[in-house]
């Protein structure tokens, strides 16, 4: 008989402290504990499923912004190698441009660029026509 005593005191304590705790967390009124377990549960749902689409919406725009940027390297890269594709093709090795041999900055205003003429020359030839075309000289 007195462990049965014992065991009731003991598992009505532990049925008070339950009741306590779950009164202390969500109130009172049991239909309120209900519903407010419910409710936290609809709130928990919808931030972890904003938290996800938040998620996948950084993804793609780090997926957007790196293919941006491949695309305007290889466009780069392209035009590039067009300019130096045209270039090379445009110069003979061991001969020089005039129009490559002057500097814009060193060129008068009384210099018309029309005259100087746009074919390869000796290397030789065309250091000594720069002083001439830079004063003015033919």
């Amino acid at each position: 008989m007195a462990m049965d005593f014992d065991s009731q005191l003991i598992e009505s304590v532990e049925v008070r402290r339950n009741r306590l705790t779950t009164s202390l967390l969500f109130g009172a009124n049991p239909t309120e504990r209900r519903w407010k377990g419910r409710s936290n549960l609809l709130v928990y749902g919808l931030v972890v499923g904003a938290l996800i689409c938040a998620f996948c919406v950084a993804i793609s725009f780090v997926i957007m912004v790196l293919t941006n940027y491949m695309q305007e390297r290889e466009e780069r890269e392209r035009q590039q190698q067009e300019r130096m594709d045209q270039n090379a093709s445009a110069v003979v090795p061991g001969t020089v441009d005039v129009t490559d041999a002057t500097d814009a900055t060193e060129v008068t205003a009384d210099v018309d660029p029309a005259s100087v003429p746009p074919t390869p020359v000796h290397a030789a030839a065309a250091l000594e026509a720069v002083p001439a075309l830079i004063s003015g000289r033919s």
